[in-house]
């Protein structure tokens, strides 16, 4: 059933949507129940095997090995939960340390910005097999609690939590690469709970893309000459998106734009203006999700290099 979608929503994203009714309809169903396979307590092959076991059925995607999607709801409750060989985790939010798997397979120092509650640090550190550092910072002390909880559970031990205000983060600090998942107004999951259109608002747009806006330039500033950042959200709004790129590109003469590839996987362009504003041809690298294109969640990715 689709969810009570404000008006001003629909005229913002219908007309740039390629499938309207496609993009409603899915906005009314359930994500899927996904997790990633803990390479760091467990093989691919051995929780296949015990899933087989237990007649749950699970489908591998063809955009990363570790990812699975499966039709039982109960996955919370299975021993490999319990032990930390998978983690619960939703399809598109694995997408930022795919992105840059090879870079983190060697990278000796990494920053997750804006870490809690840690879906992404255990993932890159899996990626990383527990070698180099992350950084894993969160400037909400309440969050920092699950960051724990999930490093601990996951066996990750390369990690160490900072909770600070990344804005104040010493520019000493140069980092091989950069995660920032930025705080958002979280379009993107309306699948999970639709109290995001009860709080939604642009003027809740304007805000975040503000603090964001901030936010990429400090993360950039923390990046090594020749090494890369993820920008990502969980958001369709352009203003905390593609408006948030820009902005960077503008203020940072060092900062090059990658184009966003995940084969395998369906992406979108970008929205290259928006409430008259026409946005640097760089921008056009970054991607988008749709959630009717990849049964997901939204989101956004863009890759930047220094």
């Amino acid at each position: 059933m689709e969810p009570r979608i404000p008006e001003r929503f629909r005229e913002r994203y219908l007309p740039v949507v390629d499938d309207p009714d496609a993009f409603l309809a899915c906005l009314g169903e359930l994500t899927p129940k996904s997790f990633r396979v803990n390479t760091l307590k467990s093989s691919v092959a051995e929780v296949q095997a015990r899933f087989a076991g237990y007649g749950i059925g699970i489908r591998q995607t063809g955009w990363c090995p570790e990812a699975f999607v499966s039709d039982v709801p109960e996955l919370g409750g299975t021993l490999e939960h319990f032990l930390g060989s998978i983690y619960l985790q939703e399809l598109a939010s694995m997408l930022p340390p795919v992105l840059v798997r090879k870079e983190l397979e060697t990278a000796r120092l990494v920053l997750d910005a804006c870490a809690a509650p840690g879906s992404k640090t255990t993932q890159m550190a899996a990626i990383m097999r527990n070698k180099g550092m992350i950084v894993a910072n969160d400037i909400d002390y309440s969050r920092i609690r699950a960051l724990k909880f999930n490093m601990e559970k996951t066996g990750t031990i390369n990690t160490i939590i900072t909770n600070q205000n990344l804005l104040h983060f010493p520019a000493q600090l140069q980092f091989d690469a950069v995660l920032l998942d930025a705080p958002c107004s979280g379009e993107g999951t309306i699948r999970k709970t639709d109290s995001v259109l009860q709080e939604w608002s642009e003027r809740v747009i304007e805000g975040h893309s503000h603090r964001q806006k901030q936010l990429i330039v400090k993360a950039f500033d923390l990046l090594a000459p020749g090494g890369v950042m993820v920008y990502s959200t969980c958001t369709l709004a352009p203003e905390e998106n593609e408006g948030v790129v820009d902005t960077l590109l503008r203020e940072r003469k060092d900062a090059r734009l990658e184009n966003v590839s995940v084969p395998g996987f369906r992406l979108s362009p970008a929205i290259m203006e928006w409430d008259g504003a026409q946005f640097s041809e760089e921008v056009s690298k970054v991607a988008r999700v749709w959630p009717h294109h990849n049964n997901t969640d939204g989101f956004f990715l863009a890759m930047v290099r220094k």
